[in-house]
């Protein structure tokens, strides 16, 4: 089998969202649900929450197989920082490869984890990429379409099929990023995609996406 640990990165200067993390979500956090199931995902060789802040690890410290592994404090400085600063942690991971866990998904199963885990052990893939399929219509900035060009298509359940990056997790090879300093070429399976169930894959970025994402996880079926 191929070595391979999971991380979830985590900071408080979230700047669309204020500390969206650690505020109130469905009586807990999304950092809380999404340490939980950190907690039991014992498929991985090591289970880390990569933080600065010490809130954020006192939080972590609360459960008892997982690591905290410690960033730099310019690495979670609030916006867009130097990937080289923000993603340094990883190098002191001991495994071939990195499970970045995002925290932001409070919908995501373990189970889907999981198969996500057992498919990067079945397939040799330098990267990989959680995804969404989609027909949505996506133009340019110019207004050329770049999805959809038949214009006898007023529709999105036919045509081609697309895929949307869900953000709820990437698979990096830690020597590549050592070498390189960046995760992925963006070519041809370099990410890999991994699909997941589109009900899984609401992201918190905005308040409204708080909201939506609350109501969906007090709701859930799953």
């Amino acid at each position: 089998m191929k070595s391979i640990s999971v991380v979830i990165n985590a900071r408080l200067g979230s700047t669309r969202v204020k500390e969206k993390l650690v505020r109130p979500f469905a009586s807990k956090s999304l950092i809380e649900i999404a340490l939980e199931k950190l907690d039991v995902m014992d498929f991985f060789e090591h289970r880390y929450l990569a933080v600065a802040e010490n809130r954020l690890k006192k939080i972590g410290g609360k459960y008892k197989n997982i690591e905290i592994l410690d960033r730099n404090i310019d690495a979670v400085k609030p916006g867009v920082n130097d990937q080289k600063v923000t993603f340094a942690h990883y190098l002191g991971i001991p495994s071939d490869y990195i499970f970045v866990f995002n925290p932001c998904l409070p919908m995501i199963t373990v189970d889907t984890i999981k198969k996500a885990f057992e498919y990067f052990q079945e397939t040799d893939h330098t990267s990989y990429t959680s995804s969404i399929p989609t027909r949505d219509w996506i133009f340019d900035d110019n207004g050329n379409a770049i999805t959809n060009s038949d214009p006898r298509n007023l529709t999105t359940n036919k045509g081609e099929t697309f895929h949307k990056a869900a953000h709820a997790f990437h698979i990096i090879n830690r020597e590549n990023l050592k070498k390189n300093g960046y995760h992925w070429t963006f070519t041809p399976n370099d990410p890999h995609l991994i699909e997941i169930p589109e009900g899984e894959s609401i992201d918190v970025d905005e308040m409204l996406d708080f909201e939506f994402a609350e109501f969906a996880y007090k709701n859930k079926k799953i």
